[in-house]
């Protein structure tokens, strides 16, 4: 593997947290109306190895470009050593990149998390990937002009050219999608007709739906996370998420949600399936310009109250119950719940465009592609 030394003035420089990541990117989308700011202090929380169980166990490098001593550039290099033990696929991962519109510099970054990477013994180099497989996930590629789903990137256009001009070709794309739940004149719009077919049809002995009690909260994220594991198991990139970083990642919005928009099924006491349904929080994140204190948790909670979407993150099945319409089951309850805890918009992402089964699924309930992320790499 070579690479191109950068121009006289530009350097690649490691660096140990986050705070000129941050300030880079809100130079980058200071006038990007579609750009949702990061809470900083959640950021700074989820690079910190002491309070991210992600980290404790995987490699995280972070570098900044700099020209004459100003940024112009991010990028990350991730070693994620569960992939390559479930996956056995020597891979490392590029994120949290940046970049003025500059090929150079893109060029520099990507080059500096190559050679991270080749030092971890990785003959690939794919993204763009932040931290897990479902945070920030691809680059945005189609719909620039919408704000990114919670748990989602969001990038200007000309990092495309940036990222395939330096050689790395598309892996595979990932879709966000999403529906309106009611017409222009507000009445409801009614599911499929095949879907609420399907969904009546539902007949699996010892079946029960129920919403997470506040109780038992605990052990009922734990039987969605069960299913998570099994359900998801030949996803493609899919690698078994520890259960700590499931909880880590759901967990508080559980707390946020009107618990009608959560359905845990059992049979005979057993997980089954399950589907999740959450504020589509970016939509109150952004009033927060970037800032938790003093101001800006509040500003975050005022702003729930004016939510219009609910964001339909997850829904899984058990192997055994994929053929008897449990989905469709699942889905018609949750899109109740969506709508008794009054929200008018159901967005779904985000789901990589190789899972046929689970496409089949949501564009059958009607939804339609509204953003696409691709994920990139590059043989190193």
């Amino acid at each position: 593997m070579t690479a191109r030394a950068p121009s006289p003035g530009l350097a690649v420089e490691r660096v140990q947290g986050p705070d000129e990541i941050l300030a880079f990117m809100h130079r980058v989308y200071a006038d990007d109306p579609a750009w949702v700011p990061p809470v900083d202090a959640w950021v700074r929380r989820r690079l910190d190895p002491a309070r991210n169980s992600f980290l404790r166990t995987n490699e995280l490098e972070l570098y900044v470009a700099r020209r004459g001593g100003e940024v112009v550039g991010t990028i990350s290099a991730l070693r994620d050593r569960l992939h390559e033990s479930h996956r056995g696929e020597p891979v490392a991962f590029f994120g949290w990149f940046e970049c003025v519109d500059d090929p150079e510099v893109a060029r520099a970054l990507l080059d500096r998390a190559a050679e991270r990477a080749h030092a971890w013994g990785a003959t690939i180099l794919r993204g763009p990937r932040n931290l897990t497989r479902i945070e920030e996930m691809g680059l945005t590629v189609e719909g620039h002009e919408h704000a990114p789903p919670m748990f989602a990137g969001h990038h200007p256009a000309w990092y495309q050219a940036l990222i395939e001009g330096a050689g790395f070709t598309k892996h595979h794309d990932v879709l966000a999608y999403h529906a309106d739940l009611y017409d222009e004149t507000g009445t409801p719009r009614p599911l499929p007709a095949h879907l609420e077919a399907a969904a009546s049809a539902v007949a699996i002995p010892g079946l029960v739906l129920q919403n997470p009690r506040l109780r038992s909260l605990g052990h009922d994220i734990g039987l969605a996370h069960e299913v998570f594991v099994d359900a998801f198991r030949d996803v493609p990139e899919n690698t078994p998420m520890p259960r700590a970083q499931f909880v880590g990642l759901g967990g508080g919005l559980v707390l946020l949600t009107d618990r009608r928009m959560l359905q845990i099924a059992t049979v005979d006491g057993k997980p089954a399936g399950f589907a999740l349904c959450f504020p589509e929080m970016n939509e109150a994140v952004r009033a927060a310009r970037g800032r938790a204190w003093p101001l800006g948790v509040a500003r975050i909670l005022a702003a729930t109250r004016r939510i219009r979407t609910a964001s339909f993150k997850l829904i899984g099945v058990m192997p055994a119950y994929r053929h008897a319409g449990l989905h469709a089951l699942l889905i018609r309850e949750a899109i109740a719940g969506v709508r008794a805890a009054g929200y008018q918009r159901v967005e779904g992402s985000l789901i990589d465009e190789r899972n046929k089964p689970m496409r089949a699924v949501v564009e059958g309930a009607g939804m339609s592609v509204y953003k696409r992320y691709r994920v990139y790499d590059r043989v190193l």
